[in-house]
């Protein structure tokens, strides 16, 4: 079993990374035979996607940048897990270019995956940004047939940083935990 994160946080130790981080220990202790890679967006040069169809046209797209080795690393997965903080009610522009270049994949290439979203957030809920970023993952998901497993956010507006957040570590741990069986 292969899970891949894709961190959407431009901060490599921030909110994000330290709850996607808690997620993924939970995964390596499920006790399953599991390959754990953590992919730090912000690290990878990513264009983005020019619509000019030339991967519909010709089975790859058409900009030599690192996407190309990320497209192998989404090939071999067979879970996804997004982790983005909110910007401005949706996800990171980081993430969004990834998720945009993911257009040139084929409906081969995401046959059989499945997907988890891990969101953190400013602005105490009721606040659609979460709600937002989970309905776009929920109708990408849908329509091009990855199994959507779920989602998890955290306020962190309360001046409390989610290294602290005792509780929402707790409970992404054990997500992570039990997200193969």
């Amino acid at each position: 079993m292969k899970v891949v994160a894709f961190m959407g946080s431009p901060k490599k130790e921030g909110n994000t990374a330290t709850l996607l981080n808690q997620f993924l220990n939970g995964v390596k202790e499920s006790g399953e035979n599991v390959d754990v890679k953590n992919i730090y967006l912000k690290e990878n040069k990513i264009s983005p996607c020019m619509a000019c169809n030339y991967c519909k046209r010709e089975g790859k797209c058409i900009q030599n940048d690192d996407m190309q080795n990320l497209y192998e690393v989404f090939k071999e997965a067979d879970i996804l897990v997004f982790a983005t903080p909110i910007y401005w009610w949706s996800m990171s522009a980081q993430l969004k270019t990834f998720i945009d270049r993911t257009y040139a994949l084929s409906e081969e290439d995401r046959k059989g995956k499945k997907a988890y979203l891990i969101m953190t957030y400013g602005g105490e809920a009721p606040n659609l940004g979460p709600e937002l970023t989970k309905k776009t993952f929920e109708e990408i998901f849908d329509y091009v047939g990855i199994e959507y497993l779920g989602s998890y956010g955290v306020c962190t507006d309360d001046y409390m940083p989610v290294k602290e957040n005792t509780k929402a570590l707790e409970e992404i741990y054990t997500i992570g935990k039990n997200i193969i069986k």
